[in-house]
């Protein structure tokens, strides 16, 4: 999905096109938004598994490059992975965003562009799905 970046308006105070609630995401709703971002952005997203948790919660990882099936020799690969403990919660949304951001700017913002082109990036929002399911406030 192209943008004019010349559209402003577009673009929210965060440099989102689409506004995003800034909230936890339980499981499902992680798996759901991380399905979304495939679905919208099929070009530039892969999503596959590592496996499962303990309790049996998929280990979803995403990768946002230009080529996100192949492995490009030469093209640096980045594996960000968050919510190693169950109440590390923030780095688990900062991911999501960080996939939200990337995906819905590539194109249009010519940093994002670049680095979606020449590098290969695996997110890995949540290593402890079971542990945050059972952390609390």
């Amino acid at each position: 999905k192209l943008v004019d970046k010349s559209k402003k308006s577009m673009f929210d105070e965060y440099g989102f096109i689409v506004p995003q609630e800034f909230k936890y995401h339980n499981h499902q709703e992680l798996e759901e938004k991380l399905k979304k971002l495939v679905e919208e952005y099929p070009q530039i997203t892969h999503l596959y598994t590592i496996g499962k948790s303990v309790q049996g919660r998929e280990l979803y990882v995403l990768i946002i490059s230009d080529n996100p099936t192949r492995h490009e020799p030469g093209e640096p690969e980045f594996k960000y992975v968050a919510n190693m403990h169950g109440d590390e919660t923030v780095g688990r949304e900062m991911l999501l965003l960080l996939a939200e951001y990337l995906c819905q700017n590539y194109g249009s913002n010519p940093r994002v562009t670049e680095m979606v082109q020449n590098t290969r990036i695996h997110l890995l929002p949540s290593l402890n799905p079971d542990g945050y399911e059972v952390s609390t406030e």
